[in-house]
């Protein structure tokens, strides 16, 4: 099994005119950390390179990649900054980095998809998950685990996006609603930005089922993850039964991020990844958010050390104090909701080795 890592120096090109949660420093405090451990002997490097247009055309629009080259590629002003929405800058160095964050989360999960067992991590930026097909959004200029997705496709594979961070990926749902060969699964905190990821909602038509949304609420710790995971998250996946599994890796639900209100730790991120390396083995992580910068690289290689099996059953032994009881009875009745409406039961939990 081998653990790869693809990562670069473009991704810290990608800067903000001023103050800005998603900067460049969030990779160098996870570099920083990763140098002063001993993982980087237990990984193999993996370079980006650029998505292609016709990667990218598989999950946005033409219009928008054109439109998005006029401002931000080779032909626009060499000093060229500003704004695709209200959270979303771009710099001299922002368009380089998208394709190659698109470009890297792709080359992973094709590695990985092609492989017996192996899996890693796209330590890359900007983010992408709320990148939607036509335009950008919540720091996200390209959606780079769709591409990774519809990459893994169109070679004939059966994909699983499982979205942990704290904002719902609406990009990614809405890019893949109703097709039936992708499964896209959130555990997000409800209500919050960006407004969209209500249980309810399931995917279209005929291939209703194919998206799974789990509205946590404020305040969940990893008692809640963990019950959620159990009672939806491992059915769903058992049930789907991909052949790579690939994860929005968001770490903004951690208790010290400042831009959101759950209560992650470490040991909860870790214990995730472990119990989907255990449906599906071949597991490809992206970096979304995160915005704590001692708490992002903490959970980073937590989540590494279960990937390169250096420290696996430390990390799933690791538990925070409990949450509050009415806080778990809360979730608990979601999940009991969740499993009525997407007709999962725990015969479903099985174990997926494609």
């Amino acid at each position: 099994m081998t653990t790869y890592l693809c990562t670069d120096d473009i991704f810290l090109q990608h800067r903000p005119q001023g103050e800005h949660p998603e900067r460049p420093e969030r990779l160098v405090a996870i570099r920083r950390a990763l140098q002063g451990s001993d993982l980087l002997a237990r990984v193999q490097a993996l370079p980006p390179r650029p998505a292609t247009r016709d990667e990218l055309r598989r999950v946005h629009s033409e219009a928008y990649l054109s439109d998005l080259e006029r401002r931000l590629g080779p032909g626009a002003a060499t000093a060229a900054s500003g704004w695709l929405d209200p959270d979303t800058y771009y710099g001299p160095g922002t368009y380089q980095a998208a394709l190659c964050a698109a470009g890297g989360a792709i080359e992973l999960a094709l590695r990985i998809f092609h492989s017996e067992s192996d899996n890693g991590f796209a330590l890359v930026r900007p983010p992408g998950h709320h990148a939607c097909r036509d335009r950008a959004m919540g720091f996200c200029l390209l959606n780079n685990i769709a591409a990774a997705a519809a990459a893994v496709r169109a070679e004939g594979g059966r994909v699983a996006i499982v979205d942990f961070d704290v904002h719902h990926g609406n990009g990614t749902e809405q890019i893949f609603s109703g097709q039936r060969d992708i499964l896209f699964i959130s555990a997000h905190q409800y209500p919050f930005y960006p407004g969209t990821g209500a249980a309810v909602v399931t995917g279209e038509a005929m291939n209703a089922g194919t998206t799974v949304n789990i509205p946590l609420p404020q305040g969940s710790a990893g008692e809640e993850y963990r019950l959620i995971f159990d009672k939806i998250v491992v059915p769903a996946l058992s049930r789907f039964a991909p052949d790579v599994i690939l994860v929005s890796a968001g770490f903004d639900a951690h208790a010290r991020d400042p831009l959101a209100g759950m209560s992650l730790v470490e040991a909860d991120y870790a214990h995730m990844v472990a119990t989907l390396v255990a449906v599906q083995p071949r597991l490809a992580l992206i970096l979304e958010g995160g915005y704590h910068l001692d708490a992002l690289a903490a959970s980073v290689l937590a989540t590494l050390r279960v990937l390169t099996a250096a420290s696996r059953s430390h990390a799933a032994a690791v538990d925070p104090p409990p949450a509050g009881l009415p806080l778990l009875e809360e979730v608990r009745h979601l999940a009991t909701t969740l499993q009525s409406l997407h007709h999962l039961t725990p015969a479903e939990q099985t174990r997926t080795t494609a």
